[in-house]
């Protein structure tokens, strides 16, 4: 009998290798506790630092103390829904002067109608449940880049440096 290891993701087709995600900050929303402890737990085991709310309100205390990098909500929250916490939270990132928020949206809704509603109330992405990894995980990639990306040439610009001269 084969003992199964690590060898087990070797080839799926799976990138294991994003080191760009190390030190990530991404908050995950979800009233449903094992999804976002899914995702979380997807994210820690790419050394992003993920945490994690249960609601709009507790996201948005949360939000207050700390700035994430990029903010995965569901959408049908209870009390405060997705598209307010959507709004509510890219205003707070702007009023501290945080230029980039990324705001990721996973939910069960499979609605174009819902979709545009998302992004339309600050959404940049849109994910179906169940989760395609591959694809959420190219997007945090992405998402990443862009923020070092943002972060550089806003530093750069700051500080009178040519940016592109790098």
């Amino acid at each position: 009998m084969e003992v199964l290891g690590n060898s087990m993701y070797e080839n799926n087709g799976f990138n294991t290798n994003f080191l760009c995600l190390q030190g990530l900050r991404v908050l995950v929303v979800d009233n449903n506790v094992d999804c976002c402890d899914l995702i979380e737990l997807l994210l820690q085991s790419y050394d992003v630092e993920a945490r994690k709310a249960f609601s709009a309100q507790q996201a948005l205390d949360i939000l207050t103390a700390w700035q994430p990098d990029i903010l995965v909500s569901d959408i049908a929250l209870p009390k405060v829904g997705g598209f307010a916490l959507a709004r509510q939270a890219k205003t707070l990132s702007a009023k501290r002067g945080k230029e980039l928020l990324i705001v990721i949206a996973v939910t069960a809704y499979i609605n174009e109608k819902m979709r545009q509603l998302a992004f339309s109330s600050g959404f940049d992405f849109w994910f179906t449940k169940p989760l395609e990894l591959n694809k959420f995980l190219t997007v945090l990639v992405y998402s990443a880049i862009k923020q070092s990306s943002s972060t550089f040439f806003h530093k750069a610009s700051t500080s009178n440096v040519l940016a592109r001269t790098i």
